[in-house]
């Protein structure tokens, strides 16, 4: 019996003790022993004994389902994070000590989360949406406060170099600040204040002391040469504007830049004075008249780093210029010019101060050898040079037309001839202010040639008729000759030559019949020609019966004629003409000539109708038919 009521272990005994005391009708207690019988429908000793195990089972079972149901909870946050918040990594690029390639990756997702918000505030989020703007604003502006100030720092250090080269940090931080005009307009001014004081120096520089070490030499240092000196200095302002327009471009883009010329492209120098002188750039005017929020115009900004040496550039080329220059240099600086304000014209616009600065250094120029050309003409005019005694052109001429040469040489070495054009129009004024008084000159010079003229150079009583024709033609060949080799003065060669033929013509005409009227046969063959086909004249009846022609007179006409071409060395040699081929042309017309009049007074009276061959007289002047007079003259 007693051991029967042996007390039970301690263990076992508060188990027992725990199952007596729980309260079996309590909700708690109800809800559990109902849950397990919903999953516990087998009361076997095996299934009792596994009791423990199917219910952490059961709960592990809901703990799973609770982590699947949180999981994608968490995936919706880090959703809406990766949208709306930047990471700690994208916040450390943004605050760092350097700008970097992530620091602009940073900046861009901040514009990214930006835009996002937009969106959120058109959902019921509104008040989320604001609050992360908010935040966002206030990244994106110390980010681009503090990126401003990184540039501007770079700018200055870019004003102590010749040739910057911009890296592509400093563009894709140009480039960012586009998105807050006022801090791109502050960098633009940093980078056109330090360029503008960089270009001044390394100008005076380059005048003054040259590079480094003395190499290249001081421009100045050419001076002596004013081709020279002012070819190095436009030459030096062409590869700054070059390496400035690269570097603009680069950092704020082409904005109101004139596209570059195509290869190909004729350029076109004005050569005489022009009255189309710019005075600032309309774009620099917008931009310095409009609000801050404005975008800087790269055209007005390089106009502002070039106002800085068009003074310098410009006081020099005067006093070269204003100095008495000869008129060849004078044109040669006037291409020269010409031909750099053609290039900035391109380069920066044609209201830029460089290129309005050019424009009115290349208008000097012209006019200086405008007066050059003048003065020489008016001094020309004004003491005619006197005919040489072989009727030659004078000294005079001969040095007026070696300049023109010069000169078309020049602006031929100058012309780009790659747009197809040959200069004609361009050299048109240049031409007609040489040519023209050379001209008036030679004709003025003839006058002293003329029979009746007051100012014979002859001491005797005759001078040749045909000596003023002869050295019209001479001038004027040599001329024509210079002005035929080269296509800028096509039209004006034509107009020589027309010249010459209408003097060669005239010469031709005086020497023809100053040998016809030595043999009486001119004015018969005149008279011949007025009859008509049936040998009358109104008026006048059978040609025998004109006392003009009388066979007496047409008869010793003929004979007169013969005899004449039959002499040796009876046709005049031109040999006042310089030019072999006119003078041959001459000799050969002049020839003609005396066989037409011939054969016309010949033909009149074989002809039976006119009344002469009856006259015996008449037989005895046919003799001589005109073939033979031709064979005689060498015509074929």
């Amino acid at each position: 019996m007693a051991a029967s009521t042996a007390p039970l272990a301690p263990g076992l005994a508060r188990k027992v003790k725990k199952v007596i005391e729980t309260r079996t009708e309590t909700p708690e207690t109800l809800g559990a022993l109902s849950s397990l019988s919903d999953f516990f429908d087998d009361n076997s000793a095996i299934a009792r004994r596994q009791l423990r195990n199917t219910v952490e089972q059961r709960g592990l079972s809901f703990n799973g389902q609770f982590l699947e149901a949180l999981k994608s909870v968490l995936e919706a946050l880090e959703t809406f994070l990766e949208q709306y918040q930047l990471s700690p990594a994208e916040l450390n690029a943004l605050k760092g000590d350097t700008i970097s390639p992530s620091f602009f990756e940073a900046l861009a997702r901040v514009g990214s989360i930006h835009a996002n918000c937009r969106r959120l505030l058109r959902t019921h989020h509104q008040r989320a949406g604001l609050e992360l703007m908010d935040s966002m604003s206030a990244h994106q502006e110390a980010a681009y406060e503090r990126l401003c100030r990184w540039v501007q720092g770079e700018c200055r250090n870019l004003g102590d170099m010749d040739a910057p080269e911009v890296n592509t940090l400093l563009q894709s931080a140009a480039e960012a600040l586009r998105e807050r005009p006022v801090l791109f307009k502050y960098c633009a001014e940093e980078v056109t204040a330090a360029r503008h004081g960089a270009l001044f120096s390394r100008f005076v520089t380059a005048l003054t002391r040259g590079g480094p070490g003395g190499l290249p030499r001081p421009i100045e240092v050419q001076a002596h040469d004013p081709r020279r000196y002012i070819g190095d200095m436009l030459a030096w302002v062409h590869q700054a504007l070059a390496s400035e327009r690269e570097l603009f471009v680069a950092l704020f883009g082409a904005e109101g830049l004139p596209e570059l010329p195509t290869a190909g492209a004729a350029s076109r120098s004005a050569l005489m004075p022009t009255s189309s002188n710019a005075s600032s750039v309309g774009a620099l005017r917008a931009t310095e008249s409009s609000g801050l929020g404005d975008m800087p115009d790269t055209a007005a900004m390089l106009d502002r780093v070039f106002e800085s040496i068009c003074r310098p550039l410009k006081v020099r080329i005067e006093q070269v210029l204003l100095g008495a220059q000869p008129l060849l240099l004078c044109f040669s600086l006037t291409q020269l010019i010409g031909f750099y304000a053609t290039t900035v014209t391109r380069l920066l616009g044609r209201s830029s101060q460089l290129a309005a600065t050019l424009g009115a250094c290349r208008a000097l120029a012209a006019r200086a050898f405008a007066d050059h050309l003048k003065a020489r003409g008016d001094r020309l005019l004004r003491h005619p040079p006197p005919p040489p005694a072989d009727l030659a052109p004078p000294p005079q001429v001969l040095e007026g037309v070696k300049q023109l040469s010069e000169i078309i040489t020049s602006f031929e070495a100058a012309f780009d001839t790659a747009g197809g054009g040959t200069g004609e129009e361009e050299f048109a004024p240049v031409l007609a202010a040489v040519v023209d008084p050379l001209l008036t000159a030679c004709e003025r010079s003839a006058e002293a040639l003329s029979p009746d003229a007051p100012t014979r150079v002859d001491e005797h009583a005759s001078v040749d008729p045909t000596a003023r024709h002869s050295y019209l033609i001479n001038c004027y060949s040599h001329l024509a000759d210079v002005l035929a080799k080269h296509p800028c003065c096509a039209s004006r060669s034509a107009a020589l030559r027309e010249a010459i033929e209408g003097y060669l013509a005239a010469l031709v005409g005086s020497t023809a019949g100053a040998l016809l009227a030595r043999c009486s046969l001119g004015e018969a063959a005149e008279r011949v020609r007025l009859y008509s086909g049936d040998g009358t004249h109104a008026g006048a009846g059978v040609m025998a019966a004109d006392p003009a022609l009388s066979v007496v007179r047409m008869a010793g006409g003929l004979r007169s004629c013969y005899v004449l071409i039959s002499q040796p060395d009876v046709l005049p040699e031109m040999r006042a003409l310089q030019i072999p081929r006119l003078r041959s042309r001459a000799v050969e017309h002049v020839a003609h000539s005396l066989s037409e009049a011939y054969a016309t007074v010949y033909a009149a009276m074989a002809d039976p109708q006119n009344g002469y061959v009856s006259e015996p007289i008449a037989a005895e002047a046919l003799q001589h038919t005109p073939a033979q007079v031709r064979t005689i003259l060498g015509i074929s």
